[in-house]
């Protein structure tokens, strides 16, 4: 081997100057031929012929390395910088056994690849190449601010694709193709000065200048942390493989008008000149591919308009502001046929970092199914393809109830509302969040709670809501922390648990006692028992065993449950809860558990926290009587929300009283509370006081004090009359004069029943001794076939009836000209042919009118005759009709409801109407409910039957002697009369008043 000499000249290389440029310089300093130095170098042996391919170009042995550190005093460590060895897996791939660069990899250039070059540099610097001028991504002089070249202007050929001829001494800065001007010619060099060549120049700030910067800092650190990849840095090979691939698809698909709107004007004009050259040229001639992008672009012009389209999407901030400039391109690619699919951005290229398919991800999340938007994550700020394994989701389901958290129900509840499967719906939305499930599948694991036209539904009314994104990222979070946190209950078991003996009847009876709560009339336990149910098992109450049919009075109770529920019965059902469990081996398990709350902090979702609501002030409303619906208009809050509050936290209970609620469970409650075992054994058995006695002492109803004292076990006394009878004056009394047995027993101090008790004793029978309601009238003048017919008020009504009814060919005519229903007047005309004791009428047939018969028309004459006298008849006669025999004692009459105080403070229109608490309480209602569309919308809102509110409004309605308002129809809303909307504007200032009387 021939021994290393150093050279008489040196010449330090540039900072980033290619090996191969130095080189030449060197071998023209020292005016020796190419090859002679490169002998003398150890880059290549002197028996060596020449060839187009250098390999120490892309990477030096460490023998060359040393060989050429010798002669040159070059550090080899400096020498690898000046190959493409050193942007390898940073801007290119090297097989470094081969030493050979793969160019079909991101755009990589390898030695035979030829360099592009800036005239202005080679001006400057004396011809000196930079090595990044090999590298593909190179398209601008950052320095001069102008296109990088990539041929010759001269012979157009493209410079430093094959080593320098080693029989010539170079010309740094000057073109040396050797080539021919005809076959017989000799070979020439070019030698056209390169500083000549023109390109592109850009102003400062332009997107090629921003781009190229980007693209060489990345190459520089290796680490992409530019626009989209700031907060989650990416290798630069995956950022340049982001890039190819956009680039690529741009270059392929985007026509000129549309790349207009992602790469500048001038650049976008200058590829397609490019682009329109090199399809002219020959097969053999021809500079790039028909394909762009595939390869390295042979042209400068084309490389900046992928690059900058590239970059113009992922430099923007994040992948939400990059979405919109996805867009462009996504477009592109549909209008050529091309399908966008969530996957798509997989066949874009090898090593794409998970960015590129999160920018890929949010541009298409507006066009995605929302069970797709939750699968992809869409809502977070970096999508991406589901990853979870089917074991993590069969341990997500165990973790999730078929019906979500109610807070959760309440939080993400979308307006308008959804009524139904809103919980089982979130549920099952949890399985699809990073997973491939489908939502058959989903709906399965947790039971079938909901069908899969249900789901969707539901789903779609989410993503119309305005919160849409808010109520995705809730889900998301959810479902990350199940993911990665126990959850203390497992719902999988408790699904399959038998239900059968939670709160039977009679446990539910003991549990009203003990907290003074109304049992209800059986339906309520059964509200109570599917309530627990739901809160133990996380089911709806439908999948109760034997669960209760569904009926109006079934779902009212289920609303109204919170509102009557106390702390004492809250915590009595829980205790019942936790017994259960007990008895099912899941004393370890908390009854109920729900996710921290704080995972919804700072979302911005449709419905506001319930924990803002006042709960003294709720309570209060509550337990005044106040409607729910007029609660949450007050609170600014709607009925699930206050539903939920009431659940967490029940409304304590008013303390009872026994005056409204004599009787009943609640009478009893109260009676425990005023009078004690002691009180009532002493007043019953030591003092031998009646019930009715100890009523009139306490104002405890009797027959509550008899269900008190066999609560207390004390025994009661057989029931005798006080008082003795003659069985000789009770019958004259009874049965011959026909009193009343209130009557006969306020005469003799004895309370009805016990009179009727003693005239059983004595074997009187009973008989109905109650005077009629309409006492009879006595009308001296009447002739005497209309006398037996005029017993009774309604008398004369029959008779104009039959008098106006006769005048009609048929009854059907008259009563739809009277308005009088045809039962009525049927009815009313055979009880009047019963006391005048024979038919009036012959009824109209098919060819045939009403007829009289003669009955009818001898009444019909008496009529006529009679009514000139009935005119002018005293008033003292119909007066005297009302009185009743002197031995009959006056009844007493029924207490009237209480004037309400303050009527003068209302104003005349509205007095008739709020004289009582009730008539205040009915123009209340009359209020609220001329908001809604119908009186049913309304009534489903308070949870009241419209049988109950309807004969209330009727009767305001007689109270201010004026029609209110017009029934809603199909497809028409209520509307209100011309008075309705008069008393409506008179009585909206006192609404508060009439609200708290």
């Amino acid at each position: 081997m021939r021994p290393v000499r150093t050279l008489p000249l040196r010449r330090a290389p540039l900072a980033g100057e290619a090996l191969d440029s130095w080189t030449e310089v060197m071998s023209a300093q020292l005016r020796v031929p190419m090859g002679e130095l490169l002998v003398a170098l150890g880059l290549r042996r002197e028996d060596e012929s020449p060839t187009n391919w250098a390999p120490w170009m892309t990477r030096l042995t460490p023998h060359q390395a040393e060989h050429v550190a010798l002669a040159t005093g070059i550090p080899p460590d400096f020498l690898h910088t000046m190959t493409l060895q050193h942007f390898d897996q940073r801007a290119l791939e090297l097989d470094r056994e081969r030493r050979q660069v793969n160019g079909s990899f991101m755009w990589a250039r390898g030695g035979g690849s030829g360099s592009r070059f800036c005239p202005d540099c080679l001006r400057k610097n004396g011809g000196r190449w930079p090595l990044t001028w090999r590298l593909g991504w190179s398209f601008v002089c950052l320095t001069h601010r102008r296109l990088l070249a990539d041929f010759c202007p001269k012979c157009t050929s493209r410079h430093r694709k094959r080593p320098h001829p080693s029989h010539l001494i170079p010309s740094p800065g000057h073109c040396d193709h050797v080539s021919r001007s005809t076959e017989s010619a000799p070979r020439t060099r070019c030698l056209h000065p390169l500083a000549e060549t023109e390109t592109m120049r850009f102003d400062a700030g332009h997107p090629a200048l921003l781009a190229q910067q980007a693209l060489l800092d990345l190459i520089t650190t290796g680490v992409g942390a530019f626009g989209v990849y700031a907060r989650d840095p990416q290798p630069a090979m995956a950022v340049l493989a982001d890039m190819r691939g956009i680039a690529r698809r741009v270059l392929i698909h985007m026509p000129a008008p549309r790349m207009k709107g992602l790469v500048p004007e001038e650049l976008v004009d200058a590829h397609f000149r490019a682009r329109e050259h090199n399809s002219a040229l020959t097969s053999s001639q021809r500079r790039a591919p028909l394909d762009p992008g595939r390869a390295a672009p042979a042209y400068a012009e084309t490389t900046a308009a992928g690059a900058v389209a590239a970059w113009s999407i992922l430099g923007q901030a994040d992948c939400r502001q990059a979405a919109p400039h996805m867009r462009e391109l996504l477009d592109a690619i549909v209008d050529r046929g091309y399908w966008t699919s969530p996957t798509v951005t997989r066949n874009w290229g090898r090593h794409t970092s998970p960015l590129l398919e999160a920018v890929h991800l949010k541009t298409i999340a507006p066009t995605l199914w929302p069970n797709a938007a939750l699968r992809y994550r869409t809502a977070l700020p970096t999508p991406s393809l589901p990853t979870a394994t089917a074991s993590q989701l069969t341990a997500r389901a165990r973790k999730i109830p078929g019906l979500i958290w109610p807070l959760w129900a309440v939080r993400l509840n979308p307006h308008p509302q959804v009524r139904e499967h809103l919980a089982a719906a979130l549920a099952a939305s949890l399985l699809l969040i990073n997973s491939r499930l489908e939502l058959p599948d989903a709906v399965k694991k947790l039971g079938n709670l909901i069908s899969q036209p249900n789901l969707t539904h539901v789903l779609q009314a989410l993503r119309d809501d305005a919160h849409y994104e808010g109520i995705q990222l809730a889900l998301i979070q959810l479902a990350a922390y199940l993911d990665s946190h126990d959850v203390p209950i497992d719902y999988g078991r408790r699904r399959r648990l038998d239900y059968t003996t939670l709160l039977p009847e009679s446990e539910w009876i003991a549990l009203c006692r003990r907290t003074l709560t109304e049992p209800g009339a059986g339906t309520r336990h059964q509200v109570a028992r599917c309530y627990l149910f739901e809160k133990i098992s996380g089911l709806p109450h439908t999948r109760i065993p034997a669960p209760p049919r569904d009926s109006p009075n079934i779902r009212n109770s289920r609303v109204r449950f919170p509102y009557v529920l106390t702390p004492e019965a809250s915590a009595e059902l829980d205790q019942i809860g936790r017994t259960f469990l007990d008895r099912n081996r899941l004393d370890n398990e908390p009854l109920t558990w729900q996710p921290p709350a704080e995972l919804l902090d700072g979302l911005a979702l449709p419905r506001a926290d319930p924990g803002d609501i006042d709960l003294a002030d709720l309570h209060r409303r509550v337990r005044a009587g106040q409607t729910s619906t007029s609660i949450a208009d007050e609170l600014g809050t709607d009925l699930r929300t206050l539903r939920y509050v009431l659940d967490q936290h029940p409304a304590p209970a008013t303390k009872p009283t026994v005056h409204g609620t004599s009787r009943g469970l609640k009478g009893l409650h109260a009676a425990r509370q005023m009078i004690s075992k002691e009180q009532l054994e002493h007043a019953y058995v030591q003092q031998n006081l009646p019930f009715l006695t100890i009523q009139r002492e306490t104002g405890i109803n009797r027959k509550v004090l008899a269900a008190l004292a066999d609560e207390y076990g004390i025994p009661r006394r057989p029931h005798r009359p006080r008082g003795t009878l003659d069985r000789a004056w009770l019958h004259e009394q009874y049965v011959v004069q026909r009193r009343t047995l209130d009557d006969i027993g306020q005469e003799t101090g004895m309370s009805g029943t016990a009179v009727g008790a003693r005239a059983r004793e004595y074997g009187i029978p009973t008989q109905n001794n109650r005077q009629p309601k309409s006492p009879r009238q006595e009308f001296t003048s009447a002739p005497e076939v209309l006398r037996p017919a005029l017993g009774n008020s309604y008398a004369l009504r029959r008779l104009r009836v039959f008098i106006q009814g006769i005048r009609y060919p048929t009854l059907i005519e008259a009563c739809q000209t009277h308005g009088i229903r045809p039962p009525t007047l049927t009815t009313q005309l055979k009880r009047l042919e019963e006391d005048l004791g024979g038919p009036l009428l012959i009824r109209a047939g098919r060819g045939r009118q009403l007829e009289l018969t003669a009955l009818g028309h001898e009444v019909v004459r008496a009529v006529e005759n009679w009514a000139h006298t009935l005119a002018d008849q005293s008033r003292e006669t119909w007066d005297r009709a009302t009185v009743r025999h002197s031995h009959q004692k006056k009844r007493k009459a029924r207490p009237r409801p209480t004037d309400a105080p303050g009527v003068d403070g209302f104003p005349l229109l509205l007095q008739p109407a709020v004289r009582t608490f009730a008539g205040r309480h009915r123009l209340h209602r009359f209020l609220q409910a001329a908001a809604y569309p119908t009186l049913a919308a309304f009534c489903r809102d308070v949870g009241i039957s419209p049988s109950a509110l309807t004969p209330q409004i009727q009767q305001l309605e007689r109270d201010l002697q004026g029609q209110l308002l017009i029934r809603g129809q199909c497809g028409r809303r209520m509307r209100l009369t011309e008075f309705g909307e008069k008393v409506l504007a008179v009585a909206r200032p006192y609404t508060d008043l009439l609200a708290t009387l």
